[in-house]
C-alpha cells in the first residue's frame, strides 16, 4: 500500500498492538468479539445492507495499516459491500454450542493488518432465533467503539425494516480519532494519569500468587459459559452503587477483589489484571475507533473473549 494525503500515523496505543505482533508478542489475542442473541425472524438482505452502510460510516473501524519510509500509517479503505457469512445449524442437536464453537473458530483465525480488521457472521439455530457475532481487531476498536458501532447497525436495521427514515450518522471521522489522542498526549490530562499509573501499577517484580492451574484447563481465550446471578444480589450491587454513587461495575470489581483476596494466604493487597478505557471527553463518545490511554477516571473494562453482548 502506498503512502498518499489519506494516509495518518497510528496512535500511540495502536502502534504499541502494532509492536506487539510485529516482535511475536502477540497473536489473534488482540481480535476481540461481540455475539448477540436475536429473538424472532431476521431479514438477511437487509443487516447485510445495513452493516454495510454502518462499516462505511465507522471510519476508524475499516482501516488497513501499512508502513513506508520506517513509519506506520494507517488509512481508510472503502468497502462497498460486507460480506455477512450465514451459517443455518437450526437442524443441529447443539446449535448453541456450534455458534460458540465456530465463532471462537473466526476469532482465532488472523487478520492481516492490510485489511479488513473486521468480520461479520449470523447464525440461524432456530426458527425465530439467531445469533449475531462481529469479531474485530483492537487495533481499530476497543468495547465502546464495538459497542457503538453495534447500536448503530441496531438502529439503522431496525429503521429499515419498519419504513421509517435512518437516524442520522453521528461517528466521528479517522481524523477527529488521530487528533484526540494527540491533543490528549499533550495535555496535563496525560501528565496526572502517567503519574496516577506509575504510582498504582504493581512492581514487576513483586510477588504473583496464582489459583492452581487445572488439569487440562480449557484454552484460556475461549468463551466462558455466561453466569446468571441472583436477582436478590443484582439488587443490592443497585442499591450499593446508588449509595456510593459509584458504577455497578465498581461494586462487582470491588466483591471480586473481597473474593480473590480470601483465597490468598499472604499479603494485603489485590490486582485485578484488566485494561481501563478513558472515554472520559465528550469528543470521544462518538468514536468507534480504539482510544487508548489511562484515565483512573470513567474507567471502562473490557477483559474475554465474547459473550451475550461484549465483555
Amino acid at each position: 500500500m502506498e503512502f498518499d494525503d489519506r494516509a495518518l500515523p497510528l496512535t500511540r496505543g495502536q502502534l504499541d498492538i502494532w509492536l506487539a505482533d510485529e516482535t511475536g508478542h502477540s497473536t489473534t489475542e488482540w481480535q476481540v468479539g461481540l455475539l448477540v442473541r436475536i429473538e424472532g425472524t431476521v431479514d438477511r438482505d437487509a443487516l447485510e445492507w445495513t452493516i454495510s452502510r454502518v462499516v462505511r460510516e465507522a471510519e476508524p473501524v475499516r482501516v488497513a495499516c501499512f508502513e513506508s519510509v520506517g513509519q506506520v500509517f494507517q488509512r481508510a479503505i472503502d468497502y462497498p459491500d460486507v460480506e455477512l457469512a450465514f451459517h443455518d445449524l437450526s437442524s443441529s442437536g447443539h446449535p448453541v454450542q456450534e455458534v460458540h464453537g465456530i465463532a471462537h473458530s473466526i476469532q482465532r483465525t488472523p487478520m492481516p493488518f492490510t485489511g479488513p480488521l473486521f468480520k461479520f457472521a449470523l447464525f440461524q439455530t432456530g426458527p425465530e432465533q439467531f445469533y449475531l457475532f462481529a469479531c474485530v481487531h483492537h487495533i481499530v476498536a476497543d468495547a465502546s467503539g464495538i459497542a457503538l458501532v453495534g447500536n448503530r447497525i441496531a438502529s439503522v436495521y431496525s429503521a429499515l425494516v419498519s419504513g421509517e427514515p435512518v437516524p442520522p450518522a453521528f461517528f466521528s471521522s479517522l481524523q477527529d480519532l488521530v487528533d484526540c489522542e494527540l491533543e490528549y498526549e499533550a495535555s496535563e490530562d496525560y501528565l496526572e494519569d502517567q503519574a496516577y499509573w506509575t504510582s498504582n501499577l504493581p512492581a514487576e517484580s513483586g510477588p504473583h500468587y496464582r489459583l492452581p492451574q487445572a488439569a487440562g484447563e480449557r484454552d484460556p481465550y475461549q468463551f466462558s459459559t455466561p453466569v446468571q446471578l441472583d436477582p436478590t444480589v443484582l439488587g443490592r450491587v443497585q442499591e450499593l452503587s446508588h449509595v456510593w454513587n459509584v458504577p455497578r461495575s465498581s461494586v462487582i470489581t470491588a466483591a471480586c477483589a473481597l473474593l480473590v483476596r480470601a483465597w490468598s494466604a499472604e499479603g494485603s493487597e489485590v490486582v485485578l489484571d484488566f485494561p481501563v478505557g478513558r472515554r472520559v471527553r465528550p469528543e470521544t463518545k462518538t468514536l468507534p475507533g480504539m482510544v487508548a490511554g489511562g484515565g483512573a477516571a470513567g474507567a471502562e473494562g473490557f477483559a474475554g473473549s465474547y459473550g451475550y453482548g461484549f465483555l
